[in-house]
């Protein structure tokens, strides 16, 4: 069973301030990188 956005929302809410936990959450299947490797940050961020 896979964890939901907004489960893991919630369990950030119990173990974080308010604050610091995020207010949304995307799921991806991979995360983009580079040939050598690297996170591409910016694909990330659109």
């Amino acid at each position: 069973e896979a964890t939901t956005p907004d489960e893991l929302i919630e369990h950030c809410k119990v173990l974080l301030s308010a604050y610091k936990y995020p207010r949304e959450l995307v799921i991806l299947p991979e995360i983009p990188k580079t040939a050598t490797g690297k996170i591409m940050r910016r694909e990330l961020r659109s």
